[in-house]
Parts: C-alpha cells; sequence; structure tokens
C-alpha cells in the first residue's frame, strides 16, 4: 500500500501541470503516454510478428494521435489508411491473426480519440478537462470503497472478481454528484456551460468510466496478463491508469460535438 501511496503521488506531480497548462507540456506527455501505451498494447499480441509491423504500428498510433490537431479530414484519412495496412498485413503474413488485428486497430482508435476528446476540452478551457477527471477517478474511488464496506454481490465476477454491484452503483451515484457540483460551480461560472450538458455528461461519464475499466479487465484476462506491464510499482502500466480515462475522454468528446 505505502508503494501504490508513493507512486500516486509522484505521477499527480508529474501528470498535473501539464493537464492544467495544456499546450506544449500536454502534447509531450501525450506522445510519451502514447509510445508507451502502444507498447503495452502490443506485448500480448506481437509475439511473432515481423519487427517492421511492430514499429510500423508505433508510427501509425503517433500519427493517428497527431492528426487530430490537424482536423477530422486528416483524422479519416489516417483512420483508412490504418485499414488498408492492418488488413495487408493480415493478408500477408499467417502469423498475423485478425484476433490480434482487432485489438490493434481497437486500441489506436481508443488512443486516438482519447486524444480527440482531450484535444477539444482544451477548446473550451483546461478547467473542462478536470471535469473529466473528476467524472473518473471519483466513481472508480468510491466504488472501491463502498464495496469494501458493503459489498455482497459480485458485478462481473468473470473478468474482475473484486468489483460489486454495490461499489458500482455508490461509484455511480458519487461520481455524479461530484461532477455536477464541479460543474455548476466552475464550468457554467466559467465557461457559461449549460446546465443540461452538464446533468447528461455527469451520468454519462460516471456510467461509461466503469465499462473502461471493465473493458480493459476483459483483455487482461483473455490474454492472461495482470497488468499490462509493471512501469508503475502498484499501479500496473500506463494502460492500467488510462482505462477508464480513455473511455470517458472519448465519451465527453462525442457529447462535446453533438450538444455543444
Amino acid at each position: 500500500m505505502k508503494t501504490r501511496i508513493i507512486t500516486a503521488l509522484i505521477l499527480l506531480l508529474i501528470v498535473v501541470p501539464p493537464l492544467y497548462f495544456g499546450g506544449i507540456p500536454f502534447t509531450i506527455l501525450a506522445f510519451v503516454a502514447n509510445i508507451l501505451g502502444t507498447r503495452e498494447m502490443l506485448n500480448p499480441v506481437n509475439k511473432e510478428w515481423s519487427p517492421v509491423l511492430t514499429y510500423s504500428v508505433h508510427l501509425l498510433s503517433l500519427l493517428m494521435m497527431f492528426s487530430n490537431y490537424l482536423g477530422l479530414n486528416y483524422f479519416i484519412l489516417m483512420e483508412v489508411v490504418t485499414i488498408i495496412y492492418l488488413g495487408f498485413w493480415l493478408v500477408k503474413d499467417e502469423k498475423v491473426t485478425f484476433d490480434q488485428i482487432g485489438m490493434t486497430f481497437m486500441c489506436l482508435n481508443i488512443f486516438s480519440m482519447m486524444m480527440s476528446g482531450i484535444v477539444k476540452m482544451y477548446g473550451y478551457g483546461n478547467l473542462f478537462v478536470f471535469y473529466m477527471v473528476i467524472g473518473t477517478t471519483i466513481p472508480d474511488m468510491f466504488a472501491y470503497f463502498v464495496g469494501r464496506a458493503i459489498g455482497k454481490h459480485k458485478l462481473n465476477e468473470r473478468i474482475s472478481p473484486n468489483k460489486t454491484i454495490e461499489g458500482s452503483i455508490g461509484g455511480f451515484v458519487c461520481g455524479t454528484i461530484a461532477d455536477i457540483i464541479y460543474g455548476i460551480l466552475v464550468l457554467q461560472r466559467f465557461y457559461d456551460i449549460p446546465l443540461s450538458f452538464i446533468i447528461i455528461s455527469a451520468l454519462a461519464m460516471s456510467f461509461v468510466g466503469q465499462i473502461g475499466d471493465l473493458f480493459y479487465s476483459a483483455i487482461k484476462r483473455h490474454y492472461g496478463i495482470k497488468d499490462f506491464s509493471n512501469l508503475f510499482p502498484g499501479h500496473g502500466g500506463v494502460l492500467d491508469r488510462l482505462d477508464s480515462i480513455s473511455f470517458n475522454s472519448m465519451l465527453l468528446f462525442a457529447l462535446i460535438v453533438v450538444l455543444l
């Protein structure tokens, strides 16, 4: 527990300033996280892959992320290029399976749309980013504490044996309340964000963030690994930390585009 707490504090010191200031500091953080996350994503699937394919997937991931800075047309172009390129390798190399290509393509899109979401948030202001962070971390935190206190019924024992229905509900309720309070006190005051958007997004993030957590847990169970890496002692790897945040970033991106 001591190691976990120390690691968490160090991560906060590294991550919070770039998130707050945005710009170049955030871009550097995002590209580093992308490189490390792509490597973790490929670890379970590319044991027999050609080095050319492995390194080119890293390049594709960076290009897909960078395309979000250039605009929607470039993002669509990179989507098409990625589909064609991965499809080519699936046909060309018998050691490359559909399961591996599907996993790779899905995660590349998650990374890219996560970046789209955060870049879009900075268009409204850096305090918007912390709205997403609160809507992700509070449900996760309270799901753990409520589950430990009163949890009796398993949420999904096949994927995550320790999570409970009671914990999930507690996390959902507490996360929604925290996000609505932050939205009213901060987003409405500084950015004049409609209350309807705050309520809808707060409810959605408290639910979808938990799906993201279970999604990455399902991947780990499928490939028989406990963590994606041991980069952060007590916390696993980059993907273990970005599970819920990646889903809520995509969600908030979609809600911003549709509702604001």
